[in-house]
């Protein structure tokens, strides 16, 4: 039975090997793969149907994404599947303004890209967060109201919807990772 039990531990934990703690494997806003595989250097792919494209930095914006490397540089249309790779940065930077890819705010990721439910984010915000008492003060606060003390009623009233707006736009921040 013993000997069952270690089978089923290392059989159940072989994935968790695979490149390390900082590997990681997500789908674009767009439906596609993009991971990295937790070497040096931080490079991401992405990958399509037929193509894979390999990059150090990228954002998404309508449609695309938009990445690049030390030398290299791509507009990846990942509703049409085609990839456009530029040699020089003038020529890629012409391009996305002349595509109408040059959002007002840039979300630009690199290989740290993960959700906020990939990498236990939202657990460490909502429970441990900086100072490390924030989720108890808040229930305290939420709790103190429904009592009639005046002992900083003010703070204790805005606090109580403050710290819940803060991790609700944290969340949409995350799932939503497009530029606008």
């Amino acid at each position: 039975m013993k000997k069952y039990l270690i089978g089923l531990l290392v059989l159940c934990s072989l994935s968790t090997f695979a490149g390390g703690l900082s590997a990681w494997q997500e789908d674009t806003p767009y439906g596609h793969q993009i991971d990295h595989d937790g070497s040096a250097g931080g490079w991401v792919c992405l990958s399509m149907d037929t193509t894979s494209v390999c990059f150090q930095q990228f954002y998404f914006y309508k449609g695309h994404t938009i990445a690049h490397s030390d030398s290299l540089y791509f507009i990846i249309d990942e509703r049409k599947e085609t990839v456009q790779e530029f040699n020089n940065k003038a020529k890629w930077q012409l391009a996305v303004d002349q595509q109408n890819l040059k959002p007002i705010f840039k979300r630009e990721y690199n290989s740290d890209y993960s959700s906020i439910f990939g990498d236990g984010i939202l657990f460490f915000i909502v429970f441990f967060p900086v100072p490390l008492l924030m989720p108890i003060l808040w229930l305290c606060c939420l709790v103190s109201l429904a009592f009639p003390w005046q002992w900083a009623k003010g703070f204790r009233k805005h606090y109580a919807w403050i710290y819940p707006s803060i991790i609700l736009v944290m969340i949409l921040y995350s799932i939503f990772p497009q530029s606008i």
